[in-house]
């Protein structure tokens, strides 16, 4: 602007003695009368000979303004197209276009692009130089706008880092405020965030050290969030910020907004302070507000400025809700393993007062059997071994369910593991069950080692409960088949267990490795707890590994339990 322009020349009327100007014109005579204008006025200057590339000059020279006259520009108009893609630097030369003083038509386009101002023939002496100053001002003001903005998108991108850096909301707060503070030099900055779903409600306000006298401003508290609220809603809805000014010098502008009131209180009611006050929010709703002031003059925040505040003001509120997200899964981890471990010790109290009884009756039982305490009449005798069965049955049931808590508790010690030896002692061991009940065991294993990686006793009580369950619930005469397929090629291996038994009907297949379901077969529930297979559930899954079951009512089942070969497991 005008005005703008002048109070720039004025400025920089000290500050242009030295200055180099480069004068192209094609008169010599109106030459001669620019070249000692400016030498007069603190220029230095070089003049392009009639017939001379004025670019070369400029080029080499690299002035800090350009005076050219209309034919030598008109000469020189076919060499300026994109000559500020070919040198950028001279985008921003000051170019004075000298005009005849009969001149009455338009500047051509080609040239009046790169020109900053014009002076007519014959020159005045002080108009020239007043001109020279203002453009040259101008220059250097907006070469300063182009550094700050610079500057503040670096300091801006720093703060962006420093809040993504960390999950903790208070080091997210002390990042930003001081941050931006600094880089849009205020004096105060104070964070008011409103009870919210999304995040946790809070006050912070920052005032710069550097101000050694300047008293620090205390930070909207939450009885101030009723009177913010219809501001921060205004505000988001038109993706605008407002200015406010208070104290005893304050003037406020017709369209800025009353200023809040924890500034008003106390001792900052005695001073005037002005300011910008934006939105902070994320989604169709904001749920605070960020107030941004100065004690010596309103603060502009616009353009370049705005732009960048209020992008670290949406990484601000996008970061303090990730965090509230992150807070709140730590607190519910934390009490689901409180909850997990106050089930294991209840399990193992349990455990360990029903474990000193139950043994306490299997030895007395014992005894008795064993007629240390007299003989028995046969009928008791009977009733006693049912006892004594039902004794072992139930601490049975309590070791699997010892069992089935540390699962859940507990990683596997991963070391190697031949599965081909270890299904060959579960065989040898489940002979004798099998040959008991008339049922034939085949296995057919692979005459070399195959390696796994897991916790050894854990894989083998996993699999034998596998075992048992298909010698267990087939009939006599019936079949039960050990075999493994290795797949190097997948990494993995296959341990197949497939019997002749009574099956399990298709409703129940789902919940087989649900704890303590047990499958009905024929309108009676099969026997045992029910806890036997979500152990080896958990087994194979703490092993990467994984365990199916097909079956068929009346036909037999299938079970097929996949591990991962050493070479692609995780050996802890």
């Amino acid at each position: 602007m005008a005005g703008e322009d002048a109070v720039g020349q004025d400025e920089a009327a000290g500050n242009d003695v030295g200055a180099l100007a480069v004068v192209a014109s094609a008169s010599a005579p109106d030459g001669a009368a620019v070249h000692r204008a400016l030498i007069e006025g603190g220029y230095r200057v070089r003049t392009v000979a009639t017939g001379a590339s004025v670019l070369d000059e400029v080029l080499e020279a690299t002035p800090d303004i350009l005076l050219v006259d209309l034919p030598t520009a008109l000469g020189h108009a076919d060499a300026l197209a994109g000559v500020h893609t070919r040198h950028p630097a001279l985008a921003s030369l000051p170019v004075i276009l000298l005009l005849p003083a009969s001149w009455t038509g338009e500047v051509p386009e080609a040239i009046g692009r790169y020109v900053s101002d014009v002076v007519f023939h014959p020159v005045r002496p002080a108009e020239l130089l007043h001109r020279a100053h203002a453009v040259i001002a101008r220059r250097r003001r907006n070469g300063a706008r182009r550094a700050s903005a610079v500057r503040m998108r670096e300091d801006m991108r720093g703060i962006s880092a420093r809040i993504r850096a960390t999950n903790d909301p208070a080091v997210m707060v002390d990042h930003f405020l001081p941050g931006v503070g600094r880089a849009l030099g205020a004096h105060h900055v104070a964070l008011q965030v409103f009870d919210d779903d999304r995040v946790a409600a809070h006050g912070s306000s920052w005032t710069d050290p550097a101000e050694g006298t300047r008293m620090p401003l205390a930070a909207p508290a939450r009885e101030h969030q009723d009177a913010a609220l219809p501001l921060a809603l205004t505000l988001w809805e038109d993706s605008a910020t407002a200015t406010f000014s208070t104290g005893p010098g304050a003037v406020p502008d017709a369209d800025a907004v009353p200023a809040p009131g924890w500034l008003r209180e106390g001792d900052a009611g005695r001073r005037t302070v002005h300011g910008v006050v934006a939105a902070l929010g994320e989604g169709d709703t904001p749920f605070g507000l960020l107030w941004i002031m100065s004690e010596e003059q309103p603060q502009a925040w616009a353009g370049v400025a705005g732009a960048l505040t209020q992008h670290v003001l949406g990484n601000l509120a996008h970061g303090l809700i990730q965090a509230q997200l992150i807070s709140r899964q730590q607190q519910a981890v934390r009490k689901l393993q409180a909850l997990n471990q106050a089930k294991t010790d209840f399990v193992g109290t349990v455990n360990h007062e029903l474990r000193t009884p139950l043994a306490s009756i299997a030895g007395y039982l014992e005894m008795i059997l064993d007629g240390v305490g007299g003989e028995l009449p046969a009928e008791a005798s009977t009733m006693l071994q049912a006892v004594g069965r039902n004794t072992a049955k139930l601490s049975r049931l309590i070791e699997n369910i010892s069992a089935l808590s540390s699962r859940e508790s507990e990683a596997p010690g991963h070391g190697p593991v031949d599965i081909v030896h270890l299904l060959s002692e579960l065989a040898g061991r489940a002979a004798q069950q099998a040959s008991a009940g008339g049922i034939a065991l085949e296995c057919t294993l692979p005459d070399h080692p195959v390696t796994v990686s897991g916790d050894r006793g854990q894989l083998s009580a996993a699999l034998e409960i596998v075992l048992s369950n298909a010698i267990k619930f087939t009939r006599e005469q019936g079949t039960v088949s050990i075999g493994l397929a290795h797949e190097p090629d997948h990494g993995r291996v296959v341990v197949v267990v497939r019997d002749t038994g009574i099956g399990i009907p298709a409703d129940d297949v789902p919940r087989l490795f649900d704890s303590f379901h047990r499958a009905a077969n024929a309108n009676h529930a099969l026997p045992g707890a029910g806890v036997g297979l979500s152990i080896a559930k958990k087994t194979f899954e703490a092993h990467r590994g994984s365990i199916t079951v097909e079956s068929i009512l009346d036909v037999g089942t299938a079970v097929a339990i996949m591990l991962p070969l050493l070479d692609h497991a995780a050996v802890g």
